[in-house]
């Protein structure tokens, strides 16, 4: 008897969400996901830092090496000690609802649910207009304004 005669074998192809919404909620839950893990870390007193890989050049020659990057926690306190949130696409904070951006949080110790949370939401798609509008706004950012012969610009 095969090896192979031993497994359950189908045809079946990963599903990817390859739409632009798509690829954007991926981002925000790959951000949502560093900056949950960099919460935790906090929380328990030891300093999060972000590596990434990196070719670096080490004597002539390239080598592929993890560097620290600087990373920028969403969150933050004010005056009296409550900690607050924003929810970044980029480096522009979302407005989850007309006019309010920032998730008052409360404490450090509620950071890590509310962070969760966010993700959920995110999951579910209910950022899914808030992403839309900032994609649309990056995208006219970097926009090229189109030039005619003259060299005058038109938009």
């Amino acid at each position: 008897m095969s090896i192979l005669e031993n497994l359950i074998l189908t045809n079946i192809t990963k599903q990817r969400d390859t739409r632009p919404e798509g690829t954007a909620r991926q981002k925000l839950l790959d951000a949502l996901a560093l900056q949950i893990e960099a919460a935790t870390a906090t929380m328990k007193g030891e300093m999060f830092i972000r590596r990434v890989g990196r070719w670096v050049d080490v004597d002539g020659t390239k080598e592929h090496k993890e560097v620290p990057v600087r990373f920028r926690p969403w969150w933050f306190k004010d005056e009296a000690g409550t900690v607050h949130l924003h929810i970044r696409y980029g480096n522009k904070p979302l407005e989850l609802k007309p006019g309010k951006s920032v998730v008052t949080v409360g404490t450090m110790d509620q950071l890590v649910p509310v962070l969760e949370q966010v993700r959920q939401a995110v999951t579910a798609g209910e950022l899914d207009k808030a992403i839309a509008g900032a994609v649309a706004s990056r995208q006219r950012v970097l926009k090229k304004p189109a030039t005619t012969k003259a060299g005058k610009t038109t938009q």
